[in-house]
């Protein structure tokens, strides 16, 4: 009865006859009100999964998510189709997040999407105890575990979940997972009897290509004749995308860039394009496509080896999704293969974690005591040459002491200038009149938006006021310091979120266990990436091999 409605619920909203691979089975068991792992390939429906369940059952299903894009995607999927969503993103006041939760509870919502980060927050959980929920769904469950290749340390707080919904079935879903993960996944979650559905890793529409090729530029120029459709070069950093977007436009093809560094608004507008298929190429970092379930992807090229085998599935996998053959290559030279074992060579100690963090502390003049909310902002390449260390072990230890807490580091980020006002006009009578013109010309611009910053453009007013750019930032300082408004310039780089007061020195020292395990996994990782890239066996048994399946 309860597979015949769950059937129909797909037929009436998505248009499918049947449900594919193990998705069935796995709506079945959460419609029991069993906890449940779903393993299901990319591009293997596992937004489905909980989709169809979570219109069936009463209440309104939690959706745990990693990225705001995936978030995006899956929400607006299901507003296309009917489906009332609710997105939590940005700040909330006390009164917003009451007027979000009674939405929820009053507007025939079904569904609402959170990042792991909020689970933070007393009284966003004060709000899930007494919300009426009917499933919980964790995606990318990999992210739990310290042993995945993409561990993020709030996923750890995804288990209170369990304890403020103790009678709430639980779905957690991933693409993929090694042994020591799925259990981890169980373990993290406070799932000890979850049934566990695992689908097969083999995608058998996509042919895997490894190239071993001296010349990169000369292959890739060669095989793009053959390369029909629409598809994604995946290259590591922003230069060389910026740099392959140019030679493939100036070799005829309709070639995009898309990384970090672009605003938001560019990267939507490129996204869409791409999707649109007004143009053929989309030239990308890694995290590009996450969320984007674009059925017509016909291949798949690597300009660098992957880090990670799980890195490389979730990729490819990105390619065939509408069942379609689809062929993927990884080009690769020696120096790919050098950058791995470099990798190995740059793994850190526990001891050199602490006296990092400490250092950096002192560098920042944070004290011992103090500093949570505190945001750095610093360059990476700077940083790594102020300690006299190589640039990935820096980015091992700004990672490690993330997953420790004690900060939230932002990777590479871009922010335009911002502006938020601290006084009003009517504050302004006792200021030279000069000085009231200038702020009231520039309140005129950009006018009081309360608690909120507003992106601040001074470039367009500097030539308004026929100052040179230097002067009207010197002014805006000026008037910051004096606390008549508040001015954040242009940043580029990377920034770190202090969540926590620094403390004593010993206690800033990571457990050595802790860091033990983490070597241990970053070893087998990349070490697995290197055998894959030497390997003359047939590439798919390769990751059946890696994620515990039978070859």
């Amino acid at each position: 009865m309860k597979h015949a409605e769950a059937l129909n619920v797909l037929k009436k909203y998505w248009g499918y006859p049947h449900f594919r691979g193990d998705q069935g089975p796995i709506i079945d068991h959460v419609l029991d009100g069993q906890h449940t792992v779903g393993l299901l390939p990319t591009g293997g429906g596992k937004s489905i999964c909980y989709q169809v369940p979570g219109l069936i059952l009463p209440g309104w299903t939690l959706v745990i998510s990693p990225l705001v894009a995936l978030m995006t995607d899956q929400h607006q999927g299901l507003e296309a189709r009917g489906i009332l969503s609710y997105h939590f993103k940005g700040s909330y006041t006390p009164r917003e997040l009451d007027e979000a939760f009674r939405n929820l509870r009053y507007g025939s919502y079904k569904f609402a999407f959170a990042a792991p980060e909020r689970l933070q927050n007393s009284l966003f959980t004060e709000y899930l105890m007494h919300a009426s929920i009917g499933l919980i769904a964790i995606d990318e469950a990999h992210c739990i575990s310290q042993w995945g290749f993409d561990f993020r340390p709030a996923y750890l707080h995804v288990k209170k979940l369990r304890e403020l919904q103790p009678d709430v079935p639980v779905l957690a879903l991933t693409a993929s997972a090694t042994p020591r993960v799925k259990k981890d996944i169980a373990e993290q979650l406070n799932l000890p009897n979850a049934r566990v559905f695992e689908g097969s890793v083999r995608r058998d529409n996509l042919q895997l290509q490894l190239k071993f090729t001296p010349n990169k530029e000369r292959q890739l120029l060669r095989l793009l004749p053959k390369l029909k459709g629409s598809g994604i070069v995946y290259a590591k950093t922003r230069s060389s995308c910026e740099r392959l977007s140019k030679l493939l436009q100036s070799e005829g093809y309709g070639a995009l860039y898309f990384h970090a560094g672009l605003p938001a608004a560019e990267k939507e507008e490129r996204a869409m394009r791409w999707q649109n298929n007004e143009v053929q190429i989309m030239v990308a970092t890694t995290a590009f496509g996450m969320g984007i379930d674009k059925a017509d992807v016909e291949w798949v090229v690597h300009w660098d080896a992957p880090d990670t085998l799980e890195g490389y599935y979730q990729e490819v996998g990105r390619a065939g999704r509408g069942g379609q053959v689809c062929t993927t290559y990884t080009l690769f030279h020696q120096g790919d293969v050098l950058r791995l074992q470099q990798q190995l060579q740059e793994l850190p100690s526990a001891a050199g974690v602490g006296d990092f963090y400490n250092q950096l502390c002192s560098h920042y003049h944070i004290a011992i005591g103090a500093g949570k909310g505190e945001k750095i902002h610093f360059d990476l390449v700077e940083l790594a040459t102020y300690f006299k260390l190589p640039l990935g072990t820096v980015l091992t230890y700004l990672r490690l002491l993330q997953y420790r807490g004690l900060w939230q580091f932002e990777e590479s980020h871009s922010q335009l200038p911002r502006l938020h006002w601290t006084s009003s006009p009517q504050q302004w009578s006792h200021l030279p009149e000069y000085e009231r013109e200038q702020l009231t010309a520039l309140y005129r611009l950009y006018p009081s938006t309360d608690s909120e910053e507003t992106t601040f453009y001074p470039d367009r007013v500097a030539q308004a006021w026929h100052l040179r750019l230097a002067d009207l930032e010197h002014l805006l300082e000026k008037w910051t310091q004096r606390n008549l408004l508040n001015y954040r310039p242009k940043n580029e780089g990377s920034a770190l979120l202090l969540l926590e007061d620094r403390p004593p020195l010993k206690a800033a020292q990571l457990p050595k266990v802790f860091v033990d395990q983490w070597i241990e996994s970053k070893k087998e990782r990349t070490l697995a990436m290197l055998n894959f890239l030497r390997t003359e066996a047939c590439l798919f048994q390769e990751i059946e091999r890696y994620f515990g399946q039978e070859a």
